[in-house]
């Protein structure tokens, strides 16, 4: 995506009033707000309060963040919506893996923001959590103690904190297996962001939902610093000659997909 002209960095006071809006949505849904201390945004990681090893939260539940992503990471989504409403592609924004909502709460937010009313944002997820690989991948992931469970009602909850629960969010409940086939065939997405996490998840997600992406549409691969997902993505591209490019950004890969 490239990157804005001079002309488009200019500051009007609705502008402003935009950013700042988008900022605060940034800075509340990881909880910088509480947990930053003395980082700034920039480099603040909420997953510095998560114990990997033990696979738990070193915070009490209220204190944790609606999402794990970094500042630059949720640059990333912003600059993906902006482009695509720009550049006018047809389709509607999903992802697939959401835990607490954050993103799906960032995503609703910049619509407000864009004045964006012409598409709609699926959440997609088990909400019971990361299910391991049925077929044996040795992906790491079925090694965690935790399975990242976040319940429905949980993520409504968050939404509707930020005001922005309505019409707009729909949600597709049960693994991805079982639910990403139900969509509707004509169903088309400009916008996909997987955090999908194991192999087959995100297999599973590229299988039903890459098909549906617009050309010109934006497909984000948040785990594309975990190898079963970046295997996932690769045999996929292989076995569909998918051929453009990667692009990394502080471990989430993306690639708009061609004309």
């Amino acid at each position: 995506m490239p990157a804005r002209g001079a002309d488009e960095t200019k500051m009007t006071a609705p502008s402003i009033h935009r950013d700042a809006y988008i900022d605060l949505i940034k800075r509340s849904i990881t909880n910088y707000i509480y947990l930053g201390g003395d980082a700034e945004f920039d480099r603040f990681r909420c997953v510095t309060h998560y114990d990997t090893g033990a696979g738990q939260w070193k915070i009490e539940p209220l204190a944790r963040p609606a999402t794990l992503l970094t500042r630059t990471q949720l640059d990333l989504v912003q600059e993906a919506i902006r482009v695509l409403e720009e550049r006018k592609v047809p389709g509607d924004f999903i992802e697939a893996g959401i835990w607490r909502g954050g993103v799906i709460i960032l995503m609703r937010a910049l619509m407000n923001a864009y004045g964006i009313t012409n598409r709609q944002i699926v959440a997609s997820d088990s909400f019971a959590g990361i299910p391991k690989n049925v077929r044996d991948h040795n992906d790491p992931v079925d090694y965690w103690n935790d399975r990242w469970i976040a319940s429905l009602e949980d993520v409504r909850g968050n939404i509707a904190r930020f005001g922005l629960l309505d019409e707009k969010v729909e949600f597709l409940v049960g693994f991805f297996s079982d639910t990403l086939h139900t969509l509707a065939p004509d169903r088309r997405f400009a916008l996909i962001r997987l955090d999908s996490d194991s192999y087959e998840s995100v297999e599973t997600s590229l299988m039903q939902l890459y098909p549906r992406l617009s050309p010109g549409g934006i497909l984000i691969i948040d785990d594309w610093h975990l190898n079963g997902c970046k295997a996932a993505v690769m045999d996929y591209r292989a076995k569909h000659s998918v051929t453009e490019e990667i692009r990394v950004v502080e471990g989430n890969g993306y690639w708009v997909k061609a004309g």
